[in-house]
């Protein structure tokens, strides 16, 4: 899983340069075989090579999203379902929707690359973090797609992303009304 990662953080940030839109979608717990169905099934390894010219503007699966199953690539030009959320900024455009869409239906990690702008973002359960610098999608993908058990005598169990805003949105919540 270290080399998906960093095959992926290679690929997002070269996309993210050239304002290269992508939306990779990492299963986990949900299989997504319904999803892969909607697209082409490619079962190769994940490089940041295959990504970029998967992701390239003429490619035939570059508007589609790409399923990441375990170490591979399991399915290109997929089709996910778009979010009903309402109360989401105007700024965000369908290729976010479909990757909060995803991650509300289903336990996925969901990287997307906006072609507008060039930022990434991750989508998981439903919340959308934008704006993440490599370093941060890093760390991000480490701790949602390669969880670390609690060993006896740590301080605390591995926190998921969702958990995370959570506790930051409460933090600052009870900070401001103090």
């Amino acid at each position: 899983m270290d080399n998906v990662i960093s095959q992926t953080i290679a690929a997002c940030t070269q996309l993210s340069s050239t304002k290269t839109g992508a939306l990779i979608v990492f299963e986990r717990g949900v299989t997504l075989d319904e999803q892969m169905r909607s697209g082409t099934t490619v079962n190769s390894d994940v490089t940041a090579e295959l990504l970029k010219n998967i992701f390239y503007p003429k490619a035939p699966l570059h508007d589609g999203a790409v399923i990441v199953r375990g170490s591979r690539v399991a399915a290109a030009g997929c089709v996910m379902p778009l979010t009903e959320n309402t109360h989401l900024p105007s700024d965000i455009g369908t290729r976010h929707r479909a990757g909060i869409g995803m991650s509300e239906n289903s336990d996925a990690v969901v990287v997307i690359v906006s072609e507008e702008t060039g930022t990434i973002s991750v989508a998981i359960g439903g919340l959308l973090k934008r704006h993440l610098k490599p370093e941060t999608l890093e760390k991000l993908l480490i701790n949602e797609l390669m969880p670390q058990t609690e060993e006896p005598g740590a301080d605390k169990p591995q926190l998921h992303l969702p958990r995370i805003l959570k506790k930051r949105k409460e933090d600052d919540e009870e900070n401001g009304a103090n």
